[in-house]
């Protein structure tokens, strides 16, 4: 049985960095709104909840060798998201603003590396 690719534990870590970003998010959504939610606004704190779990999930799923579609997709969607709202924003967020991008968006490539997916692969045909 081969051990863990270098990428797969990198793209794990980073995915737990790319977390804080929705989780963040979503904390201060339901900050803002004093846990009142009218019309479709529960969607600002839905999404990045789940993005949060997804990339937490993903992480897991990848390091055991069962998926790593699930870390790349769901960092993929997140890094969409951020680049969007960058885009349509302003970069005035800066460094950070900078780093809150680049972080999922090199998990994605990671997670989706011929080496990860051949070694998810053959973790998935041996168990």
């Amino acid at each position: 049985m081969r051990s863990i690719p270098a990428p797969a534990i990198g793209a794990a870590v980073l995915a737990v960095f790319s977390a804080l970003v929705p989780a963040v998010f979503a904390l201060a959504a339901f900050a803002f709104s004093g846990g009142e939610f009218a019309g479709n606004s529960w969607l600002l704190l839905a999404v990045p909840a789940v993005l949060a779990l997804g990339l937490i999930v993903g992480a897991v799923l990848l390091l055991t060798g069962r998926s790593w579609s699930v870390l790349a997709v769901t960092a993929g969607v997140l890094s969409a998201l951020l680049l969007y709202g960058q885009v349509s924003g302003g970069w005035g967020a800066g460094v950070f603003g900078l780093l809150t991008l680049l972080v999922p968006l090199v998990t994605t490539v990671l997670a989706a590396l011929p080496r990860v997916r051949s070694w998810v692969a053959t973790r998935r045909g041996a168990g």
